[in-house]
Formats: structure tokens, C-alpha cells, sequence
């Protein structure tokens, strides 16, 4: 049965995967992520690569994970949050909002400019540092429940302590496929 499955049987390996160093900016995992959605041969891109980054140091030991909603809250920080949260993203202080005079602040940079101003930020600044994982040989079945549990759309996948790759819930979706398919 397909669910007898284990980790390693629909895991995609860390070489094929978006990885950055902590140090690296969000417009390098911007790069990192769009990458592994795209061929730069063929222009093609597809909507089931990663939605999240691994942040992975020189030694290969993962540090944290960013994904799409953290990596959007970033770069565009006033899509989020009460008014104020917003106005404080934009420059815009409450007091100069009250005056209306936000245009002494930087309300009125582009959008474009304010996602460049942002993507400087480095990766160990927003990443999540305490990852939930899994290992080769658990059970699919196990590392379902586990992101289900804690809402999580990747699991970072160990050979005991070495990361080898990640589950995503796209491959569980693909798995689950099968067997509705394959009745």
C-alpha cells in the first residue's frame, strides 16, 4: 500500500531543492526559490516547487527555514497587519498619518523600491530557527500527521543527523493521489 511508504520513497533531495546561507539576502533567496520553479532553458515554470527555503550553514547543518508568507510578509510589509503595523512598514509614523503629512515619509516610494529596500534583509534575520524534521525511515504515514499538526507545508528530511532532503505536502497530496487513482 502506498502509505506503507517511508520518507525516503517520495522525499526530493536537498541538491533539488532551494537552500541559502544564513548570511544570504532575501533578494539571493528570492533567486534560490524562483529557481527551483523555473528552467532557464525553457522559460517553463511550474506552481509545485518549494514554498519554502532552507537556510543551511557551511557545514551543511540546517538553521532555519523561510517560507513564502514570511518571505511576502518581508519584502511587503504593509499587505499585513493593523493600520499602524502598515503605516510603521511604510515609514509613515502615526503622528505625521494624524498631521497628514505621510509624504515627509517614505509613503511615497514605489512599491518596487520598497521591495528592493527590503530584499536586503538576511536570511537568519526572519527565518524560522526551530524546524520541525523527520527521518529516511519514518513512516510517510507519521511525517503526514506531524505537518498536519503543526500546519507545516515541508519537513526537512535527516539520514540520522545529516539533512538529505524534504517532504513537502505536495509529494503527501501525490501520494494520496495514487491511491484514489489506482483504486
Amino acid at each position: 500500500m502506498v502509505l506503507r511508504k517511508k520518507v525516503k520513497d517520495v522525499m526530493i533531495p536537498i541538491d533539488k531543492y532551494a537552500v541559502i546561507d544564513p548570511d544570504a539576502t532575501l533578494g539571493q533567496a528570492v533567486v534560490s526559490l524562483r529557481g527551483s520553479y523555473c528552467s532557464v532553458e525553457t522559460g517553463f515554470c511550474t506552481e509545485t516547487g518549494p514554498r519554502a527555503i532552507l537556510v543551511v550553514d557551511s557545514t551543511g547543518t540546517l538553521v532555519g527555514v523561510i517560507d513564502f508568507k514570511t518571505l511576502l510578509k518581508v519584502l511587503i510589509p504593509e499587505v499585513h497587519g493593523k493600520i499602524s503595523a502598515r503605516l510603521e512598514a511604510l515609514g509613515v509614523s502615526i503622528a505625521f498619518a494624524e498631521a497628514g503629512m505621510e509624504e515627509l515619509d517614505e509613503t511615497h516610494a514605489s512599491l518596487a523600491a520598497r521591495v528592493r529596500k527590503n530584499a536586503q534583509v538576511k536570511a537568519k534575520e526572519i527565518m524560522l530557527k526551530n524546524v520541525a524534521h523527520t527521518n529516511v525511515d519514518d513512516m510517510l504515514l507519521d511525517a503526514m500527521k506531524l505537518m498536519f499538526r503543526k500546519k507545516l507545508i515541508m519537513l526537512p528530511v535527516y539520514d540520522d543527523s545529516k539533512l538529505v532532503g524534504v517532504v513537502r505536502d505536495a509529494d503527501l497530496f501525490l501520494t494520496v493521489a495514487d491511491i484514489v487513482i489506482n483504486q
